[in-house]
């Protein structure tokens, strides 16, 4: 009963993460988008670890110290060098302990495209992050994991937000 109630309140962190990362990523202001985004990947990161699914914790893990990068004007080639080796440490935890499959692919080139848009502020990068993210929130929710709720509609709002922004469909 207190699991239910605990993997409860990382799902309502993660709802409160996804609606101010999707507020945050369409605010037109530097300093509040990167706020709002440093705000919503902490809370993504604490929703994902409360439900213990491997692969979003250490993607918002990475997020996050990514965010606080950018949210401090690291330079960009030091925030890239943090990256790159964060992303590789990551990968090669996470793929010695879990087989490489279409899901778990899916989930590493939207983990790429999402540092990557974060760390060179180009949506380009974003909308890709989202659609892979949300093909493995799909395999995440089948194995029971009901934080991947949240990133699936995170994701495809992300994708939508991003496209938008790129094209003006406003």
């Amino acid at each position: 009963m207190l699991k239910r109630y605990i993997n409860n309140i990382g799902l309502f962190l993660g709802i409160i993460g996804l609606i101010v990362f999707v507020f945050g990523f369409a605010e037109k202001g530097i300093l509040e988008k990167n706020l709002a985004v440093l705000y919503a990947t902490l809370l993504l990161f604490v929703s994902a670890l409360i439900q213990k699914e491997p692969f979003f914790t250490g993607l918002e893990g990475i997020a996050l110290i990514c965010a606080n990068t950018v949210f401090w004007q690291v330079d960009q080639v030091y925030s890239l060098i943090i990256f790159v080796g964060l992303c590789f440490v990551f990968t090669m935890w996470y793929f010695a302990r879990y087989k490489l499959n279409f899901a778990r692919a899916s989930a590493f080139i939207g983990l790429v495209s999402l540092c990557l848009g974060i760390v060179l502020v180009r949506n380009e990068f974003m909308v890709v992050c989202g659609v892979f993210l949300a093909i493995y929130a799909v395999f995440s929710i089948r194995q029971g994991f009901t934080v991947s709720w949240v990133f699936l509609v995170l994701n495809i709002l992300f994708t939508v937000v991003a496209v938008t922004s790129l094209y003006g469909f406003y």
